[in-house]
């Protein structure tokens, strides 16, 4: 269902009402099950989410958690949570980037 949803006022609503938490708890007991096809598809909608609108702290448990699938005994599971984590680095640094040349243009005016 999340992944149909194109529109991102909707996925940051979803966000911004816990939706990340839920997806952490789910992921984290997938993990524990080891039911690999329901990691997968939570990893895809990782993917297909806005992120960077998340809390930091609903953050912090998603990178926790995505982070511990990194040794997953699955290859596939554990290249893609590698691969997402990457994503998240370049995206944040990437805003991080940006935030940091708004301040100077700011401080320049």
């Amino acid at each position: 269902w999340i992944m149909q949803i194109q529109d991102s006022s909707v996925l940051i609503w979803f966000l911004s009402k816990g939706g990340v938490l839920i997806l952490t708890t789910w992921l984290s007991q997938a993990a524990v099950e080891e039911q690999t096809s329901v990691i997968l598809l939570i990893l895809k909608v990782l993917c297909h989410l806005p992120l960077h609108k998340a809390s930091p702290e609903n953050m912090s448990a998603i990178l926790q958690s995505v982070n511990g699938l990194r040794f997953y005994r699955t290859s596939d599971i554990s290249n893609r949570a590698k691969g997402l984590l990457s994503r998240w680095t370049n995206l944040f640094a990437k805003i991080q980037a940006m935030k940091k040349q708004n301040r100077n243009n700011s401080q320049i005016d």
